[in-house]
């Protein structure tokens, strides 16, 4: 009997591999295992990954390479705690970040991941604008602030971004010789 323990591969896409980090985070702890790819970041049974190069991307250009790129979506943040994370994991400040909340076709709000949205943290007076249906370019997405807070903005705006997919977890099997 042979025991082998595996873990989940995860292919890095060539958008990943053009977004490289250049410069290291601010030392926050953070929860989690490690079970995340190079670049990206435990957290809780999530990994993130945070785009905070000098070039910006619009919302359908961040969510493409988050579902691209490990297979992820744009993220979802249902905590302070989590709010905070991102933060500081966004440490080059060159940008603020699309996150996955966006406009839904019952005029409401929306994860892309479908999770619940039962935290907000609008920025005051937010959201402000209106419900347009079917045009990307009004403010029908979320950005997150430097300080956390949030605010819809136009679609097409060129922002940073922050992706997440769940953790891998470990498994193993045994191979049995007849």
């Amino acid at each position: 009997m042979i025991l082998w323990p595996y873990i989940c591969k995860i292919t890095k896409g060539k958008a990943d591999k053009r977004h490289g980090r250049t410069k290291s985070p601010p030392s926050t702890p953070a929860p989690g295992d490690g079970k995340c790819s190079l670049g990206w970041w435990s957290y809780g049974r999530y990994c993130y990954y945070a785009y905070n190069g000098k070039v910006g991307y619009s919302w359908p250009e961040a969510r493409h390479i988050c579902q691209e790129v490990n297979g992820g979506e744009l993220a979802s943040i249902h905590s302070r705690a989590e709010v905070e994370f991102i933060r500081n994991i966004n440490y080059t400040k060159y940008h603020n970040v699309w996150i996955g909340l966006t406009r839904d076709r019952s005029y409401g709000w929306g994860w892309t991941d479908l999770t619940s949205l039962g935290f907000t943290n609008w920025a005051p007076g937010e959201p402000n604008e209106a419900f347009h249906d079917g045009d990307v370019g009004k403010e029908n997405c979320v950005e997150m602030y430097h300080d956390g807070t949030w605010n819809d903005n136009n679609c097409v705006q060129k922002r940073g971004f922050v992706c997440r997919h769940r953790q891998c977890t470990f498994t193993s099997f045994t191979l049995r010789h007849a």
